[in-house]
């Protein structure tokens, strides 16, 4: 549970710094920007969509180094006709499927065709709750900089 716990915060800590380090490298770039400049805001969402992916990528890492040290287990579920839902054990998931339930994750959708069964939910939930504060970090910061470039300067 140890190892769950020290996982889940070095994933937390990275992620937090780098979605900073990535929106205080944008308020640089920016500056370089005068007026309404319509490729301040599209680089702006350019690099924060690559903020978000990297913070998946480390997420993944995560789910990643959990499975390795045997601390969790995946499982696809997949509906049937028969019954309500089987369960298959995903026997060797690769990294593809790493990144796949991290962006799941990430971003809440939550399909839930792939389950986490052991201790390492708790980075389920961790994550989750990472991905809604990071994407309206964002949302918040974009809005800012449109407000601050675009109705300011008319």
């Amino acid at each position: 549970m140890l190892t769950v716990f020290v996982i889940t915060i070095l994933a937390v800590a990275l992620s937090i710094g780098i979605h900073y380090s990535v929106l205080l490298f944008t308020t640089f770039l920016l500056a370089h920007f005068h007026g309404r400049h319509p490729a301040s805001i599209i680089l702006s969402l350019f690099l924060a969509v690559l903020a978000h992916l990297t913070e998946i990528l480390v997420f993944a890492v995560a789910w990643q180094q959990l499975y390795s040290r045997e601390l969790i287990d995946f499982y696809l579920s997949t509906p049937n006709l028969s019954t309500d839902l089987i369960e298959f054990s995903l026997s060797s998931p690769g990294f593809i499927d790493m990144i796949y339930f991290s962006g799941t994750t990430y971003t809440t959708i939550g399909y839930g065709d792939i389950i986490i069964l052991g201790h390492g939910r708790m980075l389920a939930v961790v994550e989750g709750v990472m991905g809604l504060v990071l994407i309206a970090w964002t949302a918040s910061f974009t809005y800012f900089e449109m407000n601050r470039k675009w109705v300011n300067q008319t």
